[in-house]
């Protein structure tokens, strides 16, 4: 994304854009100025023993990004092996300080939240999981992910390698 992230912010809290996209048989929504880029999908380079969330590492842009599995991520529920899957067919590099992209199976429209949309996106009670809040749109349920509670729910209950000094 070029230039449009500036214009792409809340003026005054009343405008913002949201990229809809779909993984399994979920809609989700992604605020645009929380996206860098989106690219067509590459295989990512597995990292070991990484949780079922975490599909490897691409480099994107000159910068490697953790791949993250949005519908692994964001179902509770455990997907079976019989269940019919489809295949990533774009990667969602976000901005920010974790690194992160999301392997998303169709992008949807760009919609613009104006007036009451964004007070009518309903809160989650998993406080602390990635999706922060439902939006009803024309029949569809639309769940609004937090990128800054990705990384955190990827990999519940490991412990975070970090650099010894």
């Amino acid at each position: 994304m070029n230039n449009e992230a500036n214009e792409q912010k809340p003026v005054g809290g009343r405008s913002r854009k949201l990229q809809l996209v779909q993984s399994g048989q979920d809609q989700f929504g992604i605020f645009a100025d929380q996206i860098s880029t989106i690219v067509e999908w590459q295989e990512p380079a597995p990292l070991p023993h990484a949780p079922t969330s975490v599909l490897g590492v691409v480099c994107i842009q000159g910068r490697m990004l953790t791949v993250l599995d949005l519908g692994k991520l964001a179902d509770a529920e455990a997907v079976s092996a019989d269940s019919q899957r489809t295949f990533p067919r774009h990667l969602i590099a976000l901005r920010g300080d974790e690194q992160l992209a999301l392997a998303v199976e169709g992008l949807g429209e760009v919609v613009q939240l104006t007036g009451n949309a964004p007070e009518s996106i309903a809160g989650r009670e998993t406080v602390g999981g990635p999706v922060v809040g439902v939006w009803q749109r024309e029949e569809a349920e639309i769940k609004i992910l937090n990128p800054m509670r990705l990384f955190p729910a990827a990999i519940q209950g490991r412990e975070r390698r970090q650099r010894r000094f």
